[in-house]
């Protein structure tokens, strides 16, 4: 294929550096897809806390080790959390992260530049990300 076009298709060549991009994007591509498919019981499998959302239609799932807040407010809970947003069919659909109530000062949410909404009956800011 490259005959006496050494330049173009060597190691280094413009062919092999197109190659390894195309290579690399595929792999990126397989990657997001196993991680979008995972669901809420493979994540309680592992260790997860999911538990359906008082509030709302979904499913929230928290890293092991942090549980979810809890009602009344704990002032001494942890800092923060953050969730996994599922459907309750299991579907992925965003990510949730709370701040405790005395830690927050205003700061936007970096997803969507806006204000946290405060929970009053867990003691924390929220911000979604969809």
């Amino acid at each position: 294929m490259c005959g006496d076009y050494l330049a173009l298709c060597g190691k280094g060549g413009t062919m092999h550096k197109l190659l390894l991009l195309v290579t690399a994007v595929a792999a990126s591509l397989v990657v997001v897809g196993a991680a979008a498919a995972v669901t809420p019981d493979q994540l309680i499998n592992a260790g997860w806390t999911c538990f359906r959302d008082p509030a709302a239609p979904r499913t929230n799932c928290s890293d092991p080790g942090h549980g979810r807040p809890t009602v009344p407010a704990d002032p001494n809970g942890p800092a923060s959390y953050n969730f996994k947003i599922f459907t309750l069919d299991g579907s992925f659909t965003g990510t949730l992260h709370l701040i405790r109530a005395d830690l927050y000062h205003g700061q936007p949410c970096a997803q969507t530049g806006a204000g946290y909404f405060f929970i009053a009956p867990i003691g924390y800011y929220r911000c979604e990300h969809f």
